[in-house]
């Protein structure tokens, strides 16, 4: 009986060792959230349908070592969980974009994007798009706004009229290391054109 006892004992410590650690990394999931702001009023950064500001992107768990392209910002979110129609949408088809940056200065603007790091080194790149409003065959990000997930200033070669909207697309990739959490701030950036 003890020797039963003693058996079953050991046959259940061995199967908690290997269900624990799997348990435990499908349940902590990478989560990545960037801040976004404006260094001036010229150029806003507003949700999909209306001109209300946008000041955080949630990008969602993902896969260590993956890419989230799938974001949803929290002005167009609605608790308690995001609608379909919140998150971004890749599409040759029907894409959609996680925001909209607004000019709402008098003249042409050179759009530029200033990025902090990624804190934890969660990020190991980021991307982004922006198109005209309406435009639903954006199927890739790739302009690239930071290489390694580290600060950087763009200047992207996209303009935006006075009055005028550029929906914007974003996209990270995540680094190998499972289970953690980190936040960037992406700043959007205005210049005049001659």
């Amino acid at each position: 009986m003890k020797k039963r006892i003693l058996t079953l004992g050991i046959t259940l410590a061995l199967v908690a060792t290997m269900v624990v650690p799997t348990t435990v990394l499908a349940l902590d999931p990478n989560q990545t959230n960037q801040s976004a702001s404006t260094f001036t009023s010229a150029i806003e950064i507003v949700a999909k349908g209306s001109d209300n500001a946008v000041n955080t992107i949630i990008f969602g768990p993902g896969t260590a070592g993956g890419t989230v392209s799938n974001p949803f910002n929290l002005t167009d979110w609605v608790p308690p969980a995001p609608p379909p129609t919140v998150w971004q949408v890749l599409s040759d088809t029907a894409s959609s974009p996680v925001a909209r940056l607004k000019n709402t200065s008098g003249g042409n603007l050179q759009i530029w994007f200033q990025i902090t790091d990624w804190s934890n080194d969660i990020v190991t790149a980021e991307d982004y798009e922006l198109v005209d409003p309406g435009t639903t065959n954006v199927a890739v990000v790739d302009d690239v706004l930071s290489p390694d997930g580290n600060a950087r200033f763009v200047r992207t070669s996209v303009s935006i009229g006075p009055g005028a909207y550029k929906d914007l697309y974003l996209e990270v990739v995540l680094s190998a290391t499972p289970g953690i959490a980190g936040s960037s701030t992406l700043t959007v950036l205005g210049e005049g054109l001659p």
